[in-house]
């Protein structure tokens, strides 16, 4: 909104700067005033239209919680995904976020979501992140190699801290993930890709689980 005022108070004072110029360079007149009113007219209302429909194509396109694309908007970039011949998806679940919830209550557990999506804010750089369902996000990556993915995410992943570490709970939420590279021989769909990297998370959790027990 204060966007939209700033340019209401550009647009007065541009109009004023022409219609003095107008009439300094002795070609003013009424019909000129008339065009120029009607063009910065115009332009406003495009320009109100775009800054009003921007909030609601984010809500279509965003999720509310994290700020991160949602399905809808991956869905809408499978196509242009598929057109490459090497592509990465990094399939990431949160640990025990079902438990934070049970214990702590739903804010809290939303508070774990957020602070999972700022940890994987660091992939921004790599590629696209979304959030799919409830504990669940991918990142899609282009043109890099899988052996150099791997070895970012491990790096990373090291130095993470737990989510919910200001709670002194007999339980961690973390992260567990896993990652598919779908190659020019592999040729598979992206939801193939997308699976496959599920799978790999699991075998992650399922580690981290049996870790824990051990």
């Amino acid at each position: 909104m204060k966007r939209l005022v700033f340019l209401q108070i550009l647009g007065c004072v541009l109009f004023s700067v022409i219609i003095i110029s107008l009439w300094a360079l002795e070609i003013f007149s009424p019909f000129s005033v008339i065009c120029i009113y009607v063009f910065m007219g115009l332009c406003n209302i495009v320009n109100a239209w775009k800054m009003l429909m921007k909030p609601i194509q984010e809500i279509g396109t965003h999720d509310k919680l994290t700020g991160c694309s949602n399905r809808t908007m991956l869905e809408s970039k499978v196509a242009e995904y598929e057109k490459h011949s090497d592509y990465s998806v990094l399939f990431f679940d949160v640990n025990n976020l079902k438990k934070m919830n049970d214990v702590h209550g739903h804010n809290a557990g939303d508070k774990v979501l957020i602070k999972a999506a700022e940890q994987l804010s660091f992939w921004h750089k790599y590629g696209e992140l979304y959030r799919i369902g409830g504990d669940e996000f991918i990142v899609v990556v282009t043109n890099m190699s899988a052996q150099g993915l791997d070895a970012i995410a491990e790096e990373w992943y090291a130095a993470l801290p737990r989510l919910n570490e200001e709670y002194d709970d007999d339980f961690g939420c973390s992260l567990s993930y896993g990652i598919y590279n779908n190659s020019v021989k592999d040729s598979v769909s992206f939801k193939d890709v997308m699976d496959n990297a599920d799978e790999k998370m699991y075998e992650m959790k399922k580690a981290v689980k049996e870790r824990k027990f051990a």
